[in-house]
This record gives structure tokens, C-alpha cells and sequence, in this order.
């Protein structure tokens, strides 16, 4: 396809026949609501063994025409590529709408067809239905109409979002949009054409609508960014927004643009990819003011998180700063799949995959079940639908189950199957963190560690291109970058990595150290989905890489949360200096790596009584320059002050910083910057000043000052945000109702899988 043009073609088409009878039902269903405004009451059993199944309702505002009464709306789907519909193809749809007409059902029928349908045909068909005695009014609806349709709303195509991936973007879509959906596309590959419409996806994008922000929650493989990528196209699509995959806080303050409203952010595995980093905390803590802001003056934000992770994550985030995060209408646990969901994804990906037809005729029996299973996820349902994965899958309901039942054995096997360079490759990209930049340059470790794995760059780049689209993915762009096809692949080679002592040795010495810290746990460390666990014989390599490490806050975090007391006294030993280091504190203290530390080591015994002291005082002057109460509020760092000094500290604040509180105020006001949100912006000094004064007694002095303070604080936001620029209001799509859709009575969804 050569450059795309703002154009509009005259002739626009989808790939209606590869939905499926099913998704094709599905997409009626959306038009029927979102076009017509008509809510359809229910699915009527279709015991026929055909490929079509009808709804009915009553119908009030029909655009097309119609009688008042009750409708029929019957679907008629073909998976022959250019199929033509003629009379002879509905010969039991007129018999069903004999009967429907028999019980008052069918007064008005309605026939939707992804077939071509001539005006002769339609002629034809419209009189055999009038034929029907009951059937007052008829309407045929075939592809060219349903395309028009699809083209025309955009509002359609986000409901429906794998239509996406079923036409050119191009001609529907202007230059700057077609090229940011592209973009988008090539990030998920060939999995949009598989995409199923779940209540996940539903309520995400109604959270994004009426809040700007969802956080999708999920286990590994439950197909959060599959969700992401779809919304990110609507939001290309419907509300022409500039789409953003960033990689963290500091990436989002330096890309939001206050000037450029219509931004849509998209942040992966936002506190953490495989386990929690705390770092990430402290940085979104920081940004949450700036996300509220931009929230405001109408960014879209979307977040996803493994759900182990999130929980890990949440006991240190600021909530308060950010509530969203903690509504419930906005954190969308997508494994939360229904039966039938679970089937439509099962039926796309096998109907779909690169399966060859007598696998697909072979396991069919076995798929209700399959789809049933408590263990069942969206990427379990990919790998069975593709060859790959499959190789060494026996037939059998045992072997079926385990295949459901342990992903993480077969994927390992899988990936031990390959030859040495695949493996290397797979490996090399595990030690880059999962994103390797294309054309690949490696630095003289990097060459080593490739060299110990049995090959070398050229061998490597091949092995890369033979597994593009099944366990890596090559995305274009101004950088062009390798990734893992999806995060579990990178679970498996963590796991075959940390069984082979001679890769340990390997992945320690070449992988860099700024990722080292993210992945790796030395000693006895409660951290679910740590890449490799370090073994005590391998210490003094990890230390001699830390020494390395130019971050030190990603230094004392790790030391903090990622080490056991072993391999703590055994760093310390070769590194005392850290100590002193760490003692170079600043607010706010629950947000600081280096008090993380400092804590970590008081915990565990490890940290000298004249280093505690040291701290307690720079804390006591924190606790009046900024104000930082965080050593009240925080239990891992007030653990580490007696009584008297949380007493001295107390008595300081009272008497040096309640008697300036006006100046205080003063000196926050000043330093307050447009366009952060005023109230998110004195949430820390508000949140300082009720801790405080919740230390001292209700009858005291104190109480009335500090409460005279913050009515002052309230003041000031409420005259910060009069002097607000009025925003722009970008209008908001409205909802409409989902239509209620029941069960096909005997008919299975896997009917025609292998067809």
C-alpha cells in the first residue's frame, strides 16, 4: 500500500466473512443498537444446525420504516469470500418465519446478511417474505449497506473494534490518524483480527469516557494490552486524539502537553513488569499531580498492571493524590470473563490460528470444556491456535488440561525445543529487558554473553526473523524495536534461566545493571515474579555489578526490598560507603529510596546506632522546613525513633513551625505553577498538617492554629482555580443500552471451527 491520503474511497470493504457466525451476530446486534437506537430483548434458540440465529423485539423507532408490532431480525452469515445471497439460500428462514409469524413474532422482518446482495435479489426475497402470512413489512440488510454503515460511525468502531483490522485504515481515517492507528496495529500484530468484544472491554471504555482514566487489572495472559491497543485506536478514531506509549512517570511529565489536550496516554505494566518496583511508586506519587491536571483539561490515560503486582503496589501509593485509582468503576479486572466470552475467544483464536484443519477438526470436541476451565485465559486460547505451541500437545483430555492447567511448563518446553540461536535470541532479549532496538548493536559484554550461549549476531538476527509474529515482534517506527510477543515468554526463559546455573552466570555478567535490579532477588526475598533468584554462590558478581550501577536510588531500592540479610551484611562488608550515602535525605520521606534503606537495615539490625541518630536529626529539621510528617505516618520509619525523640521532634514543629504557619503558606503559594491542579498541589502540606496535628492533644493551642491554617490552604485552592484558564469542553460520547443477548439453545459456537 503506497503513502495513505485524507481521500475517502468509493470503495471501501471489510472481511465480513472471517468474523464467524457468531461475532457476525454480534456486530448485527451493535448496528441494530448504535444505528438504529433500538435495544434488543433477547436470542431466539436456533435448533436448525444452520449458520444464522434471530432475535426479536419490540420496536419503536425503527429509522428504515416499519409497522408498529413486534420484529424478527435475523442474521444470515456466509464465511465463502464474494458470496452472493439469493432466494435458494433461505429456504429455512422463511419456514422459521412462518413459525415466528404463527406466534405474532414476526409482524416486521428484518434479514442482515454479510453476502452481496443484488437489487434483484432483494426484489425477489422481499416478496417470498411478504408471501408469509403474519409478515407485514420486510427490510434486507447486506454487506454494502453494513460496510456503509461501519464507515460512517466511528462510535460503531470502537464498540466493535476488531473491524479495525478487517479494512484499510486509510479510507477512513485521515493521514495523521492512519498513521498513529498503524502504529497501534503493528504493536498487537495479527491478534485485533481475533479480538472479541468482552465486559471488560465495555466497561473500560465507558471508564475512559466518563473519568479519562481505567486502570486494567489482570493476571498475566488475561489479555489487558490486547484491550489497551483496541481502546487506543478508538481514541485515534473517535475523538482524533494523539496516542503516547510511554514507559513511566517521568515519561508522561515530559510528553503531556498542557497545549495539546487531545492526548491519549497508554502505560504497560505501569508499577512494575513482571513484580513490583517500588520506584515506580515514588515516581507516580510525584507525577499524580500532573496526571490529574492533564486529566482534567482532557488527556485519556490508561494504565495496566498485573493484578499481584497492583496489590503489592497500592499499599504505597498516594491514593489520596490520585482517587481514581481506587474507584471501582475505573479498575477493570479483565480476567473476569463470562462462559460465553470465553468461548467466542477460544472459537477466533483456533478458527483463526495457523492450525492446519484436521488439528482444528480434532480438538473441536474438546473446546467446551477447555472454555470452561477456571485456568482458561485469553493466552492460553492464542497458543492453541497456534502451530508453535502445539507441537508437543497430545489429543487427549489429560494432556488438554495440562496444557490449560500449566502454561508455564509447556511454554517452557516450547522454548527449550528450539535450536541454539532461537534460544540465544530469546535469552539476549530477556537481558535487555524485553525491548531490543533494531539494527542490533551489542556492547563487548553483550558479544561475550552471546558467544557463551552458542551464537553470534547474524545467526542471532536470523533466528529473530523466523520467529516474528509467534514469540517476538518486530515493531516499526522511528525506532525500530524486537519485543517479546507477549510478557509470559519472558517468564519462561526467566525460569529456564534460573534452573541452568552456567546461564545464571551468563545473564548476570551481560545483562545491564540497570535492569539487573528490576528482575533479580538475592536471598529469601517474598517478591512474586522476580525473574531469576540469585544463589549465594553468585553474590559477588551481583556485587561487583552494583558497584557499577550509576542510579543509586535504583541501588538503595534494591538493597531495601530485593535482598535477604545474608546477601545485605555481604554487600555491606565490600561496600560500607553506602551507609554514609544513604544519610543524604530529603522530603518527602516515604517517597526517598535512601530512607527506604536506612529503614530496611534498622529492621533487620544492620544499621549503626550513630548513623540512626544522624537521621533523626536531619528528619527533625525536615519536619519544620518543608513540612515532612512522613516519619509519623510511615510505620517502617517511625520504627526506627524512640518515644523521647518523636517527642523532641513534636515539640519543635510546635514551637518553630506553628508560629510561621502564615509564612509557610505564603512561600507554597508562591512557588505554585500553572497548569498543575492547586488542590493536588498543597495535598502534601495538607496532609503534614493534620498528621501533626493529630499528635497532640484536642484541647491544645495547636489544634486551633492548625485548623485556622488549613481553612487559609482551602482559600488559596479555591482562588488558584478562579484564576484557572476555563477548559475547552471536548463533549463526551454518550452511552447507550447493550443490547441483552441469551444463550443459542443446542447450538455450539464451535460448530463450524474447522470449516
Amino acid at each position: 500500500m503506497g503513502k495513505p491520503t485524507a481521500a475517502q474511497s468509493q470503495e471501501i470493504t471489510y472481511e465480513l466473512h472471517t468474523l464467524g457466525w457468531k461475532s457476525f451476530q454480534d456486530l448485527c446486534v451493535t448496528i441494530v443498537s448504535e444505528v438504529f437506537g433500538q435495544t434488543v430483548q433477547a436470542f431466539l434458540p436456533s435448533h436448525d444446525g444452520g449458520r444464522d440465529g434471530a432475535f426479536h423485539g419490540d420496536w419503536s423507532n425503527l429509522k428504515e420504516g416499519g409497522v408498529k408490532g413486534s420484529y424478527t431480525v435475523q442474521c444470515k452469515f456466509s464465511s465463502k469470500e464474494g458470496g452472493r445471497l439469493s432466494l435458494g439460500l433461505l429456504t429455512d428462514e422463511i419456514e422459521k418465519a412462518k413459525r415466528l409469524a404463527e406466534k405474532g413474532l414476526a409482524e416486521n422482518y428484518v434479514l442482515m446478511t454479510n453476502m452481496g446482495l443484488s437489487g434483484s435479489a432483494e426484489e425477489e426475497i422481499r416478496e417470498a417474505f411478504l408471501g408469509v402470512p403474519g409478515v407485514k413489512w420486510f427490510a434486507a440488510f447486506g454487506s454494502t449497506w453494513i460496510t456503509l454503515r461501519i464507515t460512517e460511525n466511528s462510535r460503531l468502531r470502537m464498540l466493535v473494534p476488531r473491524v479495525y483490522g478487517l479494512g484499510d485504515l486509510s479510507q477512513i481515517l485521515d493521514e495523521r490518524a492512519y498513521t498513529q492507528a498503524q502504529e497501534i496495529l503493528k504493536a498487537i500484530g495479527p491478534d485485533l483480527s481475533k479480538f472479541v468484544i468482552t465486559d471488560a472491554h465495555r466497561q473500560s471504555a465507558m471508564a475512559l469516557l466518563n473519568h479519562g482514566f481505567v486502570l486494567l487489572l489482570g493476571e498475566p495472559a488475561s489479555g489487558k494490552s490486547t484491550i489497551a491497543a483496541t481502546l487506543s485506536l478508538g481514541a485515534v478514531d473517535v475523538w482524533r486524539c494523539s496516542t503516547l506509549r510511554v514507559l513511566d512517570a517521568n515519561g508522561f511529565v515530559e510528553h503531556w502537553n498542557p497545549y495539546e489536550p487531545r492526548q491519549f496516554f497508554w502505560v504497560d505494566d505501569v508499577f512494575g513488569t513482571t513484580q513490583y518496583q517500588k520506584e515506580t511508586v515514588f515516581a507516580w506519587n510525584k507525577a499524580f499531580s500532573h496526571l490529574h491536571t492533564a486529566i482534567r483539561k482532557g488527556a485519556r490515560v490508561l494504565f495496566t498492571s498485573r493484578d499481584y503486582v497492583f496489590e503489592s503496589a497500592r499499599r504505597d501509593l498516594k491514593m489520596s493524590a490520585f482517587p481514581l485509582l481506587g474507584e471501582s468503576q475505573v479498575v477493570i479486572n479483565v480476567q473476569d470473563l463470562t462462559l460465553e466470552e470465553k468461548k467466542r475467544i477460544l472459537y477466533n483464536h483456533v478458527k483463526l490460528g495457523d492450525q492446519p484443519r484436521s488439528f482444528k477438526t480434532q480438538i473441536k470436541p474438546y473446546l467446551p470444556k477447555l472454555a470452561a476451565s477456571k485456568h482458561f485465559l485469553p493466552e492460553i486460547a492464542r497458543r492453541l491456535g497456534t502451530k508453535l505451541f502445539t507441537k508437543q500437545l497430545i489429543i487427549s483430555q489429560d494432556s488438554i488440561e495440562g496444557f490449560v492447567e500449566h502454561p508455564l511448563e509447556f511454554l517452557v518446553e516450547v522454548v527449550q525445543s528450539l535450536d541454539t540461536h532461537a534460544k540465544a535470541s530469546l535469552s539476549f532479549l530477556f537481558m535487555r529487558g524485553g525491548t531490543l532496538e533494531s539494527p542490533i548493536e551489542l556492547s563487548k559484554e553483550e558479544r561475550t554473553a552471546i558467544e557463551r550461549l552458542g551464537s553470534n549476531l547474524a545467526n542471532m538476527r536470523q533466528a529473530l526473523s523466523a520467529m516474528k509474529d509467534s514469540l517476538v515482534l518486530f515493531v516499526p517506527g522511528s525506532v525500530n524495536r524486537w519485543h517479546f510477543k507477549h510478557p509470559t515468554i519472558a517468564d519462561a526463559i526467566g525460569e529456564i534461566i534460573a534452573r541452568d546455573a552456567e546461564l545464571v552466570d551468563v545473564y548476570l555478567s551481560g545483562t545491564p545493571s540497570s535492569k539487573l535490579v528490576r528482575e533479580i532477588t538475592c536471598g529469601r526475598v517474598d517478591m512474586r515474579g522476580a525473574k531469576v533468584v540469585v544463589p549465594r554462590t553468585r553474590y559477588s558478581l551481583v556485587c561487583e555489578r552494583l558497584h557499577s550501577l550509576k542510579d543509586r536510588g535504583s541501588l538503595y531500592s534494591f538493597l531495601a526490598y530485593r535482598c535477604g540479610d545474608e546477601f545485605l551484611s555481604f554487600y555491606l562488608q565490600r561496600h560500607p560507603q553506602v551507609l554514609e550515602e544513604a544519610l543524604s535525605i530529603g522530603s518527602y520521606l516515604s517517597a526517598v529510596p535512601e530512607v527506604s534503606l536506612l529503614a530496611s537495615l534498622h529492621k533487620r539490625g544492620l544499621l549503626p546506632e550513630h548513623l540512626r541518630v544522624q537521621f533523626v536529626m536531619d528528619v527533625s529539621e525536615l519536619a519544620v522546613d518543608t513540612p515532612d510528617s512522613d516519619f509519623l505516618s510511615d510505620a517502617s520509619i517511625r520504627s526506627m525513633f524512640k518515644p523521647d525523640e518523636i517527642d523532641m521532634i513534636l515539640t519543635k514543629v510546635k514551637t518553630e513551625l506553628v508560629p510561621d504557619l502564615e509564612n509557610t503558606i505564603e512561600n507554597w503559594r508562591w512557588n505554585y505553577r500553572q497548569p498543575e491542579d492547586p488542590e493536588s498541589y498543597f495535598e502534601p502540606l495538607i496532609d503534614a498538617l493534620r498528621t501533626f496535628a493529630g499528635e497532640f492533644d484536642a484541647q491544645d493551642e495547636v489544634q486551633k492554629i492548625i485548623d485556622g491554617s488549613l481553612s487559609k490552604i482551602e482559600q488559596e485552592i479555591q482562588n488558584l482555580v478562579c484564576e484557572r484558564e476555563e477548559e475547552e469542553d471536548y463533549g463526551e460520547l454518550s452511552s447507550s443500552s447493550d443490547p441483552l443477548i441469551s444463550e443459542h439453545g443446542d447450538r455450539s459456537i464451535f460448530d463450524d471451527v474447522d470449516e
